[in-house]
């Protein structure tokens, strides 16, 4: 199932504000996704200190778990999509 992400944080909690680069290159893992998760795309908008994804999963839980420290930083929303161009090509209305 795909799932649109969109999670903000504040320029007060930004880790990249921070001198020291590793707690942000942690934070940031999550785009890497995991075996549970696959992270078909992640966009940033660093001015607005938000991030934006398309993930794959089975289980909320997993994606859950795999953005918690973006959530321990700010607000997560997670919401289940559908695949527009799939269905249009599965009805046969592709190219018409």
């Amino acid at each position: 199932m795909l799932f649109q992400v969109i999670a903000t944080h504040s320029w007060e909690t930004c880790e990249g504000n921070s001198s020291n680069p590793s707690p942000m290159a942690e934070r940031q893992r999550w785009v890497e996704g995991n075996e549970e998760v696959r992270v078909i795309g992640a966009w940033g908008n660093h001015l607005r200190h938000t991030h934006f994804a398309v993930v794959e999963a089975n289980d909320y839980d997993a994606i859950h778990e795999l953005l918690r420290p973006q959530g321990l930083k700010g607000t997560v929303e997670v919401l289940p999509v559908g695949d527009l161009i799939s269905t249009r090509k599965a009805s046969g209305n592709w190219g018409k």
